[in-house]
């Protein structure tokens, strides 16, 4: 899961800004959604993504995952998996020091065996993620090696457990720590000799191009150990790109939309390749959401959440084998970031692949309005649209709110 890369960025969703060769590759042999939708934000899409819970049931805190909470590797423990997790943590409620925001056995309680990870019980301010970085595995301080790349110490353990591992079941989560800012030189860049913390926005196009570089190393490895027909490969984006960055498109230019909730803030990338199960070059068109991701994982190693209605995403592993499935009519968003000057930003709504319901009662054609300037009024809606907006509406009527809904009436 790359941090703070939208649907935009990858080649084969139409970039051409960036260079990203192994995940078009990836995509071209296997399957790519067009419609996956993420949290607008970092912690509350990891707090989704791993718990299969929309943000009303269980983010509190900007930063922090409960520990009390069951995770998608709990589920892969329970199932007899070995488990790792490798990247940013950024899940112990450091900010606030909340209860064992100290405590290096949170990655412990949410079922992974192994770590190595960033912002785990050092807060950023103690050292940062790319060059020299400041990294936790395993219950020790990794020294700060000054040659050290931090996202190449993320990868490299990754593939190790892989290695070890690769005779028995496991689980690999990487929340990678690319692409988010600072915006600096990689290991591949020019600069990296002599400026490796110079900042600028340039070097985003170098840090998508070596996050993808990271995906063909763990892909690669896959092939090499003989497991690509047993290993289930995903690749997402927790939320959308940063806002001061600017790509270009075959059809023109996206602004970056992290932390807001227009497409360009909740429009991810989602590619699943798994040899010889997922359709090969296809693209679906099936609505998934990061609540979706725990009960697909819980399907493919044949196990159950032991509270199963608090789970409020849907498996879809039927579509990853080519089968139909029960595909979503809609999918929704409660968003509330708790984080800064974003609280401006905060929202419910529900979506398809065309319109946008907020509970506001805004609605909008995506399709036609992605930058969501013109909210569709009665004059305006054809009767397809009408039924789409009642279907929205009632599936809003299903959801938690924190303020009145919308007349239960077409527009």
């Amino acid at each position: 899961m790359a941090d703070d890369l939208g649907y935009e960025c990858l080649g084969v969703n139409g970039s051409t800004s960036y260079q990203t060769p192994h995940l078009d590759a990836i995509a071209a042999k296997g399957l790519r959604f067009e419609h996956c939708y993420s949290q607008p934000l970092c912690t509350p899409s990891r707090v989704q993504i791993m718990t299969g819970r929309y943000n009303h049931a269980n983010y509190t805190h900007f930063g922090y995952l409960n520990p009390k909470e069951v995770t998608f590797g709990n589920l892969a423990k329970q199932a007899g998996y070995a488990t790792c997790i490798a990247g940013k943590w950024q899940l112990n409620g450091l900010t606030y020091q909340l209860d064992r925001y100290q405590d290096p056995t949170r990655p412990n309680d949410a079922g992974f065996d192994e770590y190595c990870l960033w912002q785990l019980t050092q807060p950023k301010s103690k050292g940062e993620r790319y060059a020299r970085p400041l990294i936790e595995q395993n219950g020790q301080l990794l020294d700060r090696n000054d040659d050290a790349y931090g996202p190449d110490v993320f990868t490299d353990f990754l593939i190790d457990f892989m290695e070890r591992h690769r005779d028995e079941p496991f689980l690999a989560y990487y929340p990678m720590v690319l692409t988010h800012d600072p915006f600096v030189p990689t290991p591949k860049s020019p600069e990296w000799a002599t400026q490796r913390n110079k900042k600028d926005k340039a070097f985003f196009a170098d840090m998508v191009h070596y996050m993808d570089h990271l995906v063909g190393r763990i892909h690669q490895s896959l092939e090499d150990l003989g497991l690509s027909e047993k290993t289930l490969l995903l690749f997402t984006a927790d939320n959308g790109t940063h806002r001061s960055i600017r790509s270009q498109i075959a059809h023109g230019w996206i602004q970056g939309g992290k932390g807001t909730t227009p497409n360009a803030g909740t429009h991810v990338p989602f590619i699943a390749y798994w040899k010889g199960q997922t359709p090969a070059g296809e693209t679906s068109m099936d609505l998934i959401d990061f609540s979706d991701i725990l009960p697909t994982l819980a399907e493919a190693m044949q196990t159950r959440h032991p509270q199963p209605k608090r789970v409020e995403g849907r498996s879809f592993l039927p579509q990853l084998k080519g089968e139909k499935g029960s595909p979503r009519s809609w999918t929704y968003c409660w968003y509330d970031p708790l984080w800064g000057n974003l609280g401006q930003y905060k929202n419910q709504f529900v979506r398809n692949q065309r319109f946008k319901l907020y509970q506001d009662g805004r609605f909008f054609d995506i399709m036609n309005d992605a930058l969501e300037q013109s909210a569709l009024t009665s004059p305006s809606i054809s009767e397809s649209s009408r039924s789409s907006y009642q279907q929205l509406l009632d599936g809003l009527a299903t959801m938690p709110t924190w303020a009145p809904k919308p007349a239960n009436k077409k527009p």
